[in-house]
């Protein structure tokens, strides 16, 4: 269970960094903003699910 534990934590932080790299460069680009949009929207969404999987995985673990 500790290695789901730390797997989860390891997918936070990549998505994490994704976010600080991807979210400056789509608002930068002016190419279709409606499609840059929707993928900080999914990212976001996706961020916050893997904190919510994380919180219940430690719930588990401890």
């Amino acid at each position: 269970m500790q290695i789901l534990n730390t797997l989860t934590v390891l997918a936070l932080v990549v998505m994490s960094f994704a976010l600080i790299v991807a979210v400056p460069v789509l608002y930068a680009s002016s190419e279709d903003s409606g499609r840059s949009n929707r993928l900080i929207l999914l990212g976001g969404i996706a961020w916050v699910v893997l904190v919510l999987v994380n919180w219940g995985m430690s719930l588990l673990v401890v």
